[in-house]
């Protein structure tokens, strides 16, 4: 029989996901700060936090999948480098 891999490294969730619409929208909390993800696995997921906004499409069962991310939209909500004046 075979053995198991077994990661001994971690030891706590990397964030926390928290479901305001179950299947549908969530609240991530983690490290790097707040979260909103929204859509459905099968259909696409779309992520929005303070570094930009992420989409997410993969078919499941054949581990392909495709992630898109766009950091320049999460400058108009304040994060990133500012301009010293």
């Amino acid at each position: 029989m075979a053995r198991r891999r077994t990661s001994y490294n971690r030891t706590a969730p990397l964030y926390h996901r928290i479901p305001i619409i179950p299947g549908i929208l969530y609240l991530n909390i983690s490290r790097s700060g707040l979260s909103l993800s929204f859509g459905k696995s099968s259909v696409g997921r779309a992520t929005v936090s303070k570094s930009g906004v992420r989409l997410n499409k993969s078919i499941g069962g054949f581990s392909i999948g495709k992630s898109f991310s766009f950091s320049k939209i999460g400058k108009l909500f304040g994060s990133g480098k500012k301009d010293s004046e």
